[in-house]
């Protein structure tokens, strides 16, 4: 793989003095030999440098959209999660395109890392141009400082991560977190696809290992002891006390076969109150007389709507909608600009598909609550504005 990488660098000098390569593509290329200079070299690296004039690199900088990377990176850490879970044939396949989406990544930095040797050739850039690269250099920060904290997403990659990170000059290597954050945790993929019967050194140590596991701990603890048929009676006649209540409440939180079972007693109670006020006479009073008030039975009560709003952009609103027995997050757009979203709950578990519905996007989060998940991450993209953000549910 080292051969083959050093192969594919080497084959971009080309780049560097064909009429046929655009600015883009020499910047990118430039950038990769500065980047590897020890390994691969700089010859021809400043004459393709001075080729490229003024207005061709304005011109470039005026088209970089540097935001456009998030969903790259973002569809990156699911292929790269399906390569830990698939293990199968298709692995190498999710293997190559997750790694195409690091690599894009690093295009732009080789490009950032060229575009500063160019201005040490032909002068800084001033006016608009300056601001241009300015913006450039600061999404591509902003982007690094949103994902570079869930660099665990791409470990399942880390044998190839490390070859690409030791090709570059090791003042390169921290800042290129694509290849190098976390690129020595591969036991904790162990952890997503079944827990080991003891921990390796490496997890007993890793302060960022420690950390992850103990966030999924409550989504991998089995669920406590079930609702009896007693409880659910008890629950229903009104016979419990708050705090009885309060932990049936967090335990049916947790546990999806209890919430439906409270659900179930809800939906039951309605059919017979409905049927009671249809009958008539004393029969019909006794059965009512021999059930608790419907007031003071907390499954009768009703738990209207909540809505949390967790951010609004000029574009786009989230908000977090609570309902006793479902939890939803919707991306409502506010504009006409096209907006897409993904949820993340935790490492080894791919992002939740959206549904599109009349307020707009809608995650459902039902499922990941009922198994204990208390946390995700939302990134949401339309236009030229971008949300990374962690939320709890």
């Amino acid at each position: 793989m080292k051969v083959d990488a050093l192969s594919r660098y080497s084959a971009r000098r080309s780049q560097l003095s064909s009429a046929k390569s655009s600015p883009g593509e020499v910047l990118e290329a430039a950038g990769d030999f500065l980047r590897r200079s020890s390994r691969v070299g700089t010859e021809g690296v400043d004459d393709a440098l001075r080729g490229l004039g003024r207005p061709q690199v304005e011109a470039w900088l005026k088209a970089q959209k540097p935001q456009s990377l998030q969903p790259v990176l973002l569809r990156a850490a699911e292929e790269a999660v399906e390569v830990a879970l698939d293990g199968g044939d298709e692995a190498e396949m999710w293997r190559a395109s997750a790694m195409e989406g690091l690599a894009a990544r690093d295009r732009a930095a080789s490009a950032a890392r060229a575009l500063a040797a160019w201005e040490g050739l032909h002068g800084a850039l001033d006016g608009e141009a300056a601001q241009l690269r300015e913006r450039f250099l600061t999404a591509l920060g902003t982007l690094d400082s949103s994902l570079r904290p869930r660099a665990r997403w791409f470990i399942p990659l880390n044998p190839q991560r490390r070859q690409e990170r030791d090709l570059l000059e090791p003042a390169e290597q921290d800042t290129a977190w694509w290849f190098s954050a976390r690129v020595d945790c591969d036991d904790l993929v162990a952890t997503w696809t079944g827990r080991p019967q003891t921990l390796t050194s490496h997890l007993q140590v890793c302060v960022d290992c420690r950390a992850d596991m103990a966030d999924a701990a409550p989504v991998d603890a089995p669920p406590r002891r079930h609702l009896s048929a007693d409880d659910l009676w008890r629950f229903d006649m009104g016979l419990m006390t708050e705090d009885e209540r309060s932990r049936v409440d967090a335990h049916t939180a947790r546990c999806g076969e209890c919430a439906q079972a409270v659900l179930a007693l809800g939906e039951g109670e309605d059919a017979v109150e409905e049927a009671l006020d249809m009958e008539e006479g004393s029969v019909g009073r006794a059965a009512r007389s021999s059930r608790a008030p419907v007031a003071q039975r907390p499954s009768a009560a009703r738990h209207p709507e909540q809505r949390e709003v967790l951010d609004e952009r000029r574009d786009f609103r989230v908000v977090l909608v609570r309902e006793r027995q479902h939890v939803r997050l919707l991306v409502q757009p506010l504009s006409g600009r096209t907006v897409t979203a993904a949820v993340f709950l935790s490492p080894g578990r791919p992002s939740l598909k959206p549904t599109q519905g009349p307020e707009g996007l809608a995650f459902d989060l039902t499922t990941a609550s009922s198994t204990g998940a208390r946390s995700a991450h939302l990134s949401v993209q339309a236009g030229s504005e971008t949300l990374e953000r962690d939320f709890s549910f």
